[in-house]
């Protein structure tokens, strides 16, 4: 792709934005970087900015001369203010497809609904414990484009986010993953067929010298398998497939090209972990084509810790254990974290509905919730599906959800915020919810 002396409009000053706009300037572009925020709201993030960068705040538009746009994953190909561009014929491109295009390294690249940073993570771990050079990124901390600008390595790994698919499509990972695929950013997809296009763009382009790798437990996922050239391999809790990561009796197995390996047992693997061990196979079954040792493996798994605000163990306080499971911001990752945890749960769930089908909760509720505290915009749609079970109350705001679970939950219990919803009806983020509900535990 030439750059030089060509005018490009970046949109959006988020992390990938600010990166991409530094990476094209350096390479001789006119670049215009813009954003619908006000300049005070963006003081701090553009101080790193190079000064050749023309900036335009309160305004997405990209520049009437612009000859290539880069949009931020935040912002959707289809947005009002691309109506211009789109009538012109102006290339629209995302961070990841640039990058892509400038990139020398071969590329593990991960996807799904739920548990990709857990993943993503454990993946680069896992690597690094054989002694491999790489680097973690993309949806998840460094953006791709940053990355490419770092000394050379072995290999990337990327978490990828169905909005960054949007706008690329000659992106071709060596390794791919679909850890799974349940409703999610239906506000911005509409429809589950065009969210799941999206994840499917991510093995699309690969060829029979690549990897592809499905969750079998996931049927929606195994259909993607379905005229992939690349080589398929599969992980997953109940079922087992010819090559991969799988769980049987109590024991984590890898298996390739006919031969099987004993990583280690689940009880082995920290607490956290344990309760997310289908994303322990999913890492094992990732990496399983670069021959990496039994050894490494069991360390990574061994030494993984957890992330922050994924299944995450705050305390224990009167026998009652708190988890901090704010990141699960769809009806997919919620349940799945009511089906690892075997003692009753208090249930803490809401916030900002992202076009989410709460009737599809209820047999987990019935079956795992011992008492539900609803909050947040979603509490008005969230009823009507309850029906009275489980038992439930509502919270006024965050505080009180919490102070609700804490007084109804008993010696044996856990306390759960899992929320299934965005977080930007009380909060600046998923983060900032976890925080405070930490915060507000630790108070206890």
């Amino acid at each position: 792709m030439h750059l030089s002396g060509k005018n490009i409009s970046v949109v959006g000053m988020g992390k990938s934005g600010l990166a991409t706009a530094n990476f094209l300037i350096n390479r001789g572009a006119q670049v215009l970087l813009t954003d619908a925020r006000s300049e005070q709201d963006l003081t701090e993030s553009t101080a790193g900015l190079n000064p050749a960068i023309e900036l335009q705040f309160n305004d997405c538009s990209p520049g009437k001369n612009a000859e290539l746009i880069v949009l931020s994953p935040g912002v959707p190909v289809d947005a009002p203010f691309l109506k211009e561009a789109h009538q012109r014929g102006i290339e629209i491109i995302g961070e990841l497809e640039l990058a892509y295009q400038f990139n020398k390294t071969p590329i593990i690249a991960i996807t799904g609904s739920n548990g990709k940073s857990t993943v993503t993570t454990l993946v680069g771990n896992i690597l690094l414990a054989e002694g491999r050079t790489a680097y973690v990124g993309g949806n998840l901390g460094t953006p791709f484009i940053e990355l490419i600008e770092k000394e050379s390595v072995e290999i990337i790994v990327l978490e990828i986010s169905s909005f960054q698919m949007e706008t690329a499509s000659t992106f071709k990972p060596h390794i791919a993953a679909i850890l799974n695929i349940t409703p999610d950013h239906l506000d911005r997809h509409k429809t589950l067929e065009n969210y799941r296009a999206m994840k499917e763009r991510i093995a699309t382009n690969q060829n029979e010298s690549d990897y592809f790798i499905v969750n079998l437990d996931d049927p929606e996922t195994v259909k993607l398998t379905c005229g992939k050239q690349a080589q398929k391999l599969f992980f997953g809790t109940q079922h087992e497939g010819p090559d991969g990561a799988f769980l049987r009796d109590n024991q984590i197995i890898l298996k390739l090209k006919g031969q099987e390996k004993i990583i280690c047992k689940q009880e082995d693997v920290p607490f956290p972990l344990r309760l997310q061990i289908e994303n322990a196979l999913a890492a094992i079954a990732i990496t399983a084509p670069l021959d990496i040792s039994v050894r490494a493996i069991k360390e990574a798994l061994c030494n993984f810790k957890g992330l922050e605000h994924r299944m995450e163990w705050v305390r224990t306080v009167r026998g009652i254990d708190f988890i901090n499971d704010s990141k699960a911001t769809n009806i997919g990752a919620a349940c799945k974290s009511l089906i690892s945890i075997e003692r009753p749960i208090v249930l803490l769930l809401g916030g900002r509905d992202k076009e989410n089908d709460f009737s599809a909760m209820l047999p987990f509720l019935k079956q795992k919730v011992r008492h539900l505290v609803i909050f947040g915009e979603a509490r008005e749609k969230i009823k009507p599906f309850l029906n009275g079970s489980p038992a439930y109350e509502e919270a006024n705001n965050f505080e009180d959800a919490v102070a609700i679970a804490v007084n109804h939950a008993e010696a044996g219990d856990t306390v759960l915020l899992s929320p299934a919803c965005a977080s930007q009806d009380m909060f600046k983020n998923f983060e900032e919810r976890g925080l405070k509900f930490k915060t507000l535990v630790n108070n206890l």
